[in-house]
C-alpha cells in the first residue's frame, strides 16, 4: 500500500491526479512528515523523454550521457539499492574500461554536486548506492498507483471511478516511455512499459464504451493511433468499435488505411483475425449481417433502450447475487451492480455472453470445467441454427469456435449435442476478485412474456432458490 506523505502538493503534478489522490481515500494511508526522510528537492518524469525539474520547476541539466544513465538507472530501481556492476553494465554494456568503477564513483560524486540536495538524494550502500525520493514526485510511481487503483474500484463496481483514475494516469505520458535513452536496460523497460500502456489503453476503451459511449471511444483511438499508427491492437479496437456502431464502411476504410501503413513500415500483412473480421465487414455491406449487428441502415431488433423498467428494477432486487438480460443472439443489454462486480469482461455495447464462453481466454479460467460448459454452449449454437439456419450471428460464431484451436480440440473428442436453453444448468467460477474460493452457482433462465427473445437470467447458490433471493 502507498502512503503519500503529508507533503504540500508539487506545483509540476498535474492537478487531476491531486484530486485522484483525495478522491480515492480508501487503501491510501496518510502519515506524518518524517523529520528524517529528505526534502523533496526533484520531480523526475519517465513516462516520455526523461526530464528532471528542481523544486522551483526548472530543468536540472545533465552535462555528460554517462551521468544521465547512472542517474536515470538509479530513478528506476528506486528505492533499492543497485550494485557497482549493475550500474557498469548499464552505462557500457559490457565494453567497460577498466577505469569503470573509479568513473563511475566519479560520476556519483558529480550528481551529488550538481543535483539539489544530492548528498541526502544519492546514498552509498555496500557495494553499490540508492536513491531517496518521494515516490510521488516520480510520474512512473504515479502511474502504477493509478493502474492498482482503477483494478480495486472496478472490482467493487465502481466503473465511473475507474475509468476517471485510469484516464487521470494516462494523461501522465508525454510520448514513449524513456525515450532518447538507449542500450539494453532502457530499451528493455521501454518496451514493457509502453506494453503495460497498451493494455490499460484497451481497459480504458472498454470502461469508457461503458460509462461515455462510442463516440468519445472512437476519437481517443483516432488520436492515439496518429501518434503510433504501428500497434495493430488500436486499429482492431477501432475497427470493432465502429462497426459494431453500425458504421461498417468507416471500418472498412480504417482496415485498408492500416493494411498500406503496416505495408509501407513493417513490410506485414494484418492478422488472419483481422483480415477475418474485414471480409465479415464486406458481408455486411453486401447485405448479409455480421457477427452481433444488423444490417446497414436498420436498428437492433432489441436494444438498451428497449429493456422495460419494470425488469431493470427486477435485476435491482436480485443483489448481491448477478442478473442480467440477454437477446435472442445473447447480447447482454443490460445489468445488475453484482454482475458487473464478478464479470468484468462484460461490459461496453458489444458485450456478448456466448461468444465471451466460448472464444475469450479468461473464460477459460473462470468458468471451472470450461472444456463442459463450452460442449453446452456449442449445443446452443447448433440448435439455434437448426431452427433458423440463416441466422448471420450464429453461423458466424460457429465458424469461429471451429477455428480457434480450443474449441477445435474438444470437437475432435466429443459429438455436439443440441441443447434448447441452460435453464438450471450448474457453474463452478473461479472469481479472485470476488472471494478466493471457487463459487458454486446455478442459472435460472426467465423468458417475460410478450418479448420475444428477451430472457433474464439471474445466478443464485445451489441451495438457494430464485423465490427465496427474490424474498
Amino acid at each position: 500500500m502507498l502512503e503519500i506523505p503529508t507533503t504540500d502538493q508539487n506545483p509540476h503534478q498535474p492537478a487531476e491526479w491531486a484530486g485522484l489522490l483525495r478522491s480515492l481515500g480508501e487503501g491510501v494511508v496518510r502519515k506524518e512528515t518524517d523529520a528524517t526522510a529528505p526534502a523533496p528537492e526533484l520531480t523526475v518524469k519517465l513516462l516520455g523523454p526523461p526530464e528532471v525539474y528542481d523544486a522551483h520547476g526548472q530543468p536540472v541539466p545533465l552535462r555528460s550521457d554517462v551521468a544521465r544513465r547512472v542517474l536515470f538507472h538509479l530513478i528506476l530501481v528506486a528505492p533499492h539499492v543497485i550494485p557497482n556492476h549493475r550500474l557498469i553494465e548499464a552505462v557500457w554494456e559490457g565494453e567497460e574500461p577498466e577505469s569503470a568503477i573509479d568513473q563511475i564513483r566519479k560520476t556519483i560524486s558529480r550528481l551529488r554536486r550538481e543535483l539539489p540536495a544530492g548528498t541526502s538524494l544519492i546514498r552509498t550502500e555496500p557495494g553499490g548506492y540508492r536513491l531517496v525520493l518521494n515516490p510521488s514526485h516520480i510520474d512512473l510511481t504515479r502511474w502504477r498507483e493509478a493502474l492498482r487503483h482503477t483494478t480495486l474500484l472496478e472490482q467493487n463496481g465502481d466503473c465511473r471511478g475507474a475509468l476517471e483514475t485510469l484516464s487521470a494516469g494516462l494523461e501522465l505520458w508525454r510520448g514513449r516511455a524513456l525515450d532518447g535513452l538507449d542500450g539494453k536496460p532502457f530499451t528493455g523497460e521501454s518496451v514493457a512499459l509502453q506494453e503495460e500502456r497498451s493494455a490499460a489503453l484497451e481497459t480504458w476503451c472498454r470502461l469508457a464504451l461503458e460509462e461515455l459511449g462510442s463516440s468519445t471511444v472512437i476519437a481517443r483511438l483516432r488520436r492515439e493511433i496518429a501518434q503510433d499508427p504501428l500497434p495493430e491492437r488500436l486499429w482492431e479496437i477501432l475497427i470493432r468499435v465502429l462497426a459494431s456502431s453500425g458504421r461498417p464502411l468507416e471500418a472498412m476504410e480504417e482496415y485498408n488505411r492500416m493494411r498500406k501503413i503496416l505495408a509501407g513500415s513493417l513490410r506485414v500483412r494484418p492478422s488472419a483475425p483481422l483480415q477475418n473480421l474485414y471480409r465479415r465487414l464486406e458481408a455486411e455491406v453486401g447485405g448479409r449481417s455480421p457477427v452481433g449487428t444488423p444490417p446497414a441502415g436498420r436498428a437492433r431488433p432489441v436494444n438498451r433502450r428497449k429493456v422495460p423498467l419494470w425488469i431493470m428494477e427486477l435485476l435491482r432486487g436480485q443483489e448481491p447475487v448477478p442478473a442480467y438480460v440477454l437477446d435472442q443472439h445473447w447480447n447482454v443489454l443490460h445489468r445488475n451492480q453484482a454482475m458487473r462486480r464478478w464479470f468484468p469482461w462484460l461490459r461496453g455495447e458489444s458485450a456478448n455472453l456466448l461468444r465471451w464462453a466460448l472464444l475469450d481466454p479468461s473464460a477459460r479460467t473462470v468458468l471451472h470445467n470450461w472444456d463442459e460448459h463450452a460442449m453446452v454452449y456449442l449445443g446452443i449454437v447448433h440448435c439455434a441454427l437448426r431452427k433458423n439456419r440463416d441466422d448471420a450471428f450464429f453461423t458466424t460464431l460457429k465458424a469461429e469456435a471451429e477455428n480457434d484451436p480450443a474449441v477445435a480440440a474438444l470437437l475432435a473428442k466429443s459429438r455436439v449435442i443440441e441443447v434448447a436453453s441452460r435453464s438450471g444448468h450448474h457453474f463452478t467460477l473461479g472469481l479472485p476478485h470476488v472471494t478466493p474460493e471457487p463459487l458454486e452457482v446455478v442459472a435460472h433462465v426467465l423468458c417475460p412474456e410478450g418479448r420475444g427473445g428477451l430472457r433474464v437470467v439471474v445466478l443464485t447458490q445451489p441451495t438457494t432458490s430464485l423465490e427465496e433471493n427474490a424474498a
